[in-house]
């Protein structure tokens, strides 16, 4: 019977990638570009928290910063 090392816990990396009718686009590069359309819509509003949401479909990334400020900016 071969005997396991006991491995410490580390951080996985991952990444992930939204294919569609010949769309590739990153979730990181959803977030830079929800982030960058942010500071464009809300000048001067510092931005704490972000939650995006892909709808390759409408090739739209639709963003709520801070709970209470949304918008969307083309795939």
């Amino acid at each position: 019977m071969a005997t396991r090392k006991k491995t410490t816990k580390s951080n996985v990396k991952s990444t992930s990638v939204l294919q569609y009718q010949g769309i590739e686009i990153s979730e990181a590069e959803c977030a830079k570009k929800a982030t960058a359309q942010f500071r464009v819509d809300y000048k001067g509003v510092e931005l704490e928290k972000l939650e995006i949401y892909i709808k390759p479909e409408e090739h739209k990334i639709y963003y709520v910063g801070n709970k209470d400020c949304t918008g969307s900016v083309d795939l």
